[in-house]
């Protein structure tokens, strides 16, 4: 039985066929097409080179190398001061012209000569640090002429910021 029965022979051997596979498909299943399940694409992980940040050793709760850095900047102070002098003379500041120079040095050594990450630019950041809390002294006490907080006028002021 492995021919086409007489109803479709009669039509031609092409026909025939088509007419019986016809008539077999709807029988058997639907002709609705199902579209695959296609699996999403997920994106290649990228592979980043992390940071690896040395914990800094500090005693009491003490960072050694900024208290290091510090007392660097320390003993470099007055040697500094001292070569700027005649610079500083001239700046019509009064008693902060040392600082606003010194604060002038650090600011261009640090931008300029120790670009990296070092001891000495933490020093350089320490001096900022030290010269602007030196000039913020001054305005509060009086001794620039700006009364801010009631601070005292003279040079013999005492320091506090509310006198």
């Amino acid at each position: 039985m492995a021919g086409l029965s007489k109803k479709y022979a009669k039509m031609g051997f092409k026909k025939g066929w088509a007419a019986y596979k016809r008539t077999k498909r709807k029988t058997k299943s639907s002709t609705i097409k199902y579209k695959p399940k296609r699996k999403k694409r997920t994106m290649a992980k990228r592979k980043t080179k992390r940071r690896s940040y040395k914990k800094s050793t500090s005693i009491m709760g003490i960072n050694t190398a900024k208290a290091l850095s510090a007392a660097l900047y320390g003993a470099l102070r007055m040697r500094t001061s001292n070569m700027i002098a005649p610079y500083t003379s001239k700046i019509p500041l009064g008693n902060v012209a040392d600082e606003a120079g010194m604060l002038l040095v650090t600011t261009l050594g640090k931008k300029f000569l120790f670009k990296r990450a070092g001891t000495m630019r933490d020093a350089m950041t320490a001096g900022q640090t030290i010269e602007l809390a030196r000039i913020g002294e001054a305005v509060a006490s009086g001794s620039l002429g700006i009364n801010l907080f009631g601070g005292i006028n003279n040079s013999g002021g005492n320091g506090y910021v509310f006198a």
